[in-house]
């Protein structure tokens, strides 16, 4: 797919200089750009929310073991920590 951006001539030349120096392409530069952008905006599953927020109980983290008894505390926790960011 072809793509075309209108720049102002001043960011037009400090991309390009930033492209040469690294010695990339622009569409090397843009395509990883867009592929963040779309990747951060792409709905995430309950599953994905319930792992950032550390709701399960993985080895290596400090969720906690009782989650079956005390699943609303470690929920409004991790809720407030959340918020907190």
């Amino acid at each position: 797919m072809t793509l075309t951006v209108r720049l102002d001539p001043v960011l037009e030349n400090r991309f390009h200089q930033l492209v040469r120096e690294q010695r990339r392409t622009k569409s090397e530069v843009v395509t990883e750009l867009l592929t963040r952008y779309v990747e951060a905006h792409e709905p995430k599953s309950a599953y994905q929310v319930a792992l950032e927020l550390g709701v399960f109980d993985l080895p290596g983290t400090d969720a906690p073991r009782d989650l079956a008894r005390s699943h609303k505390k470690a929920l409004a926790a991790a809720l407030a920590a959340k918020q907190k960011r």
